[in-house]
């Protein structure tokens, strides 16, 4: 995978650090009734960072799945129209900017290898350079596809549109199985609200009723295991709702 996936951008690092400044108020408000103890989160944000980022490189691997395949789509037209393999993906290009923007990543990618394929690089081996650099494993697979059908002389314009079917059929499978999986999800999601909930009413509506557990070191103890359990509980069900199909 290539590790610049992973990098955010200024506004993604503001975005996450308000939110764990936000997620580390309200659980030193909640479970020790202090903001001072908000500090001792301070260590936990390596770990949202990085859960950050792997939401991120999922939502960009995903997009870029998508992108690539409506790319095999219009090489895939264009080979059917006669076109050779290098002009297909230079037309492919364009078809991508009219889709998704001058912005698009796909797009991009594509620039990169028409400008090696006009300099004398192998078709299949700028491919290969494209799957490197994006680290999608499609991409690679088409890779190794396109180079055996070329090097065996097969007719590049139905093995491409083989791909086209397969990896189509493979995203609505992806899809109807990310709907299943993401309503989950959200109703986990929701029952994670839950606990806090019932703290943060308790403290307005009866806040002699838990006033023993906080400022002493039993009421810190407990608190803390609580607060152990219910960061525990959150990390395993995100990890059983983690499904690649």
């Amino acid at each position: 995978m290539n590790r610049s996936s992973e990098r955010l951008d200024i506004k993604e690092w503001i975005s996450a650090i308000v939110v764990y400044i936000v997620l580390a108020v309200a659980a030193a408000m909640l479970f020790y009734d202090s903001l001072a103890a908000a500090l001792v989160f301070a260590p936990g944000f390596l770990l949202f960072i990085k859960y950050v980022k792997k939401i991120r490189t999922r939502k960009r691997e995903e997009q870029l799945t998508l992108e690539f395949l409506r790319c095999l789509s219009s090489v895939s037209t264009s080979l059917s129209a006669g076109i050779s393999p290098e002009n297909a993906f230079a037309a492919a290009a364009s078809d991508m900017e009219k889709m998704y923007g001058s912005r698009s990543v796909m797009k991009k990618e594509l620039d990169t290898l028409n400008l090696q394929t006009a300099t004398g690089t192998g078709l299949a081996d700028a491919l290969f350079d494209l799957a490197a650099r994006i680290g999608i494993a499609d991409v690679y697979d088409f890779a190794v596809v396109f180079s055996v059908a070329r090097e065996k002389g097969a007719n590049l314009g139905s093995v491409i549109a083989r791909c086209v079917g397969i990896m189509e059929q493979k995203t609505e499978a992806e899809t109807e199985a990310s709907v299943l999986i993401r309503s989950k999800q959200y109703e986990q999601r929701i029952m994670c609200i839950i606990p806090p909930g019932i703290i943060a009413y308790l403290r307005l509506s009866s806040a002699g009723f838990i006033r023993v557990l906080y400022h002493n070191s039993l009421g810190i103890v407990v608190m803390s295991v609580c607060l152990l359990v219910y960061v525990f509980a959150i990390w395993l069900s995100e990890r059983i709702g983690d499904i690649r199909v």
